[in-house]
């Protein structure tokens, strides 16, 4: 090399960020999270492809949450096969590495994901309350005409929202980066040329260690307008994606409590001496209030964990655009990359970990959807040719369920038998006495 190489990669490490062209250019630690991140990935796959097939062939899981779970499952996997990879290499690489059309669609992808898990946890909301509220009417009409209502309206209202938050798409821009050889060497010898907080004045006697060169990269950057304007895109963003539709979840699932909360009261007050209470308290009823509570639970649990794996992604993105700008006293913070760069890793990871969540609370938490993974698996490892052995295991199998679930059920209505019988003999003893007690008084009389 010459004496004016070193002035000229300093011009060049000035007026250009570095990109990283191959794994061996990464450190460690970024390799590790790109494994991490394939795990969860494979996981997230693993999770939601398992819950499709239980809710679409499984017996025992099947209730009128399968098909707003089997949604969930869909925008799950949308989100975890082009969003998260997608995301992270670009982070990584500082470059993006796919085709130009996959990073125009990209933002697409993403705002028509997170609105379809969005909405379909506030039209399942509304569909418990609906359930709660209007029982009855709720019976009569047919339930796979309301899901195919309300999935049709999620369908609708995620792709016009993508449509809509189009002109705010990501654009492929062609920038050039510098590469060096080894990132280590570059950090030593910038180390080596500042003293005092500055560089050396004279360069030219100093020779590198690396090789080095200016690469045409692509960059899939957010089409952003002026400070303002992307300032308010991420305060519309933080309202649409996180503060306005937990809202209304919120609510909904508060009014549940209430009502749940006022009928048992109701009910308590009224056991006694209560025979049209008696009457409703039938197994059917019990039933269903049981499955509506540990249904609710489950529901519950799913939107708080996406209130508590959200949250730090619409801080970090509201605290970037709002502190990082030109003229801030934050300014030091925000120049460095690295720590920026692991702030918004740590919470990306967390965002789209909820992805790979979500099946294990509403699926793989309860026993029957359990007891249709071990009946399909049985199926699939040992009923493939038919034996009468497998057939015949399975058959016990089921009926042992369907035996338990009878027994669960005979138990249930002798409990409610025994309590009818006794409220309506301690009304006939409190007849008689006051039967008696009006002949003798009559007699005395």
């Amino acid at each position: 090399m010459t004496d004016n190489d070193t002035t000229q990669f300093l011009e060049a490490y000035s007026s250009h960020p570095l990109t990283y062209l191959t794994f061996a250019d990464l450190y460690t630690y970024e390799a590790i999270i790109l494994i991490i991140y394939g795990i969860m990935i494979v996981f997230s796959f693993f999770t939601n492809f398992i819950a499709m097939i239980i809710f679409l062939f499984g017996r025992r899981s099947r209730s009128d949450l399968s098909p707003f779970l089997l949604n969930l499952s869909v925008f799950n996997i949308i989100m975890t096969a082009y969003c998260i990879p997608f995301t992270i290499t670009s982070v990584i690489f500082q470059r993006w590495l796919y085709a130009r059309e996959l990073c125009i669609v990209l933002d697409l992808f993403k705002t028509f994901s997170v609105t379809g898990v969005l909405v379909t946890l506030i039209i399942i909301a509304i569909d418990r309350y609906c359930a709660v509220r209007y029982p009855l009417t709720m019976k009569i009409y047919s339930g796979s005409k309301r899901n195919v209502i309300a999935l049709t309206i999620i369908w609708i209202l995620s792709i016009a929202l993508a449509i809509i938050k189009s002109p705010a798409r990501s654009n492929p821009v062609e920038e050039k980066r510098l590469w060096v050889t080894s990132r280590t060497s570059l950090a030593s010898f910038i180390d080596y040329l500042k003293i005092n907080g500055t560089y050396l004045s004279d360069t030219s006697s100093i020779r590198l260690d690396f090789q080095y060169k200016i690469v045409d990269t692509i960059q899939c950057v957010p089409n952003k307008g002026a400070s303002p304007v992307e300032v308010q895109r991420t305060i519309f963003n933080f309202l649409q994606t996180y503060f306005v539709p937990l809202s209304v979840i919120a609510f909904v699932y508060l009014r549940i409590a209430a009502m749940l909360w006022h009928r048992s009261t109701d009910g308590a007050g009224e056991t006694n001496g209560s025979a049209a209470n008696n009457i409703l308290n039938t197994h059917e009823s019990v039933q269903f209030k049981k499955k509506l509570k540990q249904g609710l639970k489950m529901l519950v649990v799913v939107v708080i964990l996406y209130a508590v794996l959200w949250l730090p992604m619409n801080v970090f993105q509201l605290c970037v655009n709002l502190l990082c700008d030109q003229g801030t006293p934050y300014q030091n913070f925000c120049s460095r990359g690295t720590l920026l760069q692991l702030l918004y890793i740590a919470c990306h990871f967390l965002t789209v970990s909820n992805t790979a969540i979500n099946p294990i609370i509403y699926g793989f938490a309860n026993n029957r959807f359990r007891s249709d993974i071990q009946q399909i698996k049985n199926h699939l490892l040992g009923c493939q040719g038919g034996t009468s052995i497998c057939c015949t295991s399975e058959f016990s199998r089921t009926s042992s369920y369907q035996l338990e679930d009878r027994l669960r059920d005979s138990k249930m209505n002798q409990s409610l038998l025994v309590k009818q019988r006794r409220s309506s003999n301690t009304r006939l003893d409190s007849s008689t006495e006051g039967k008696a007690f009006r002949t003798a008084n009559t007699n005395m009389t």
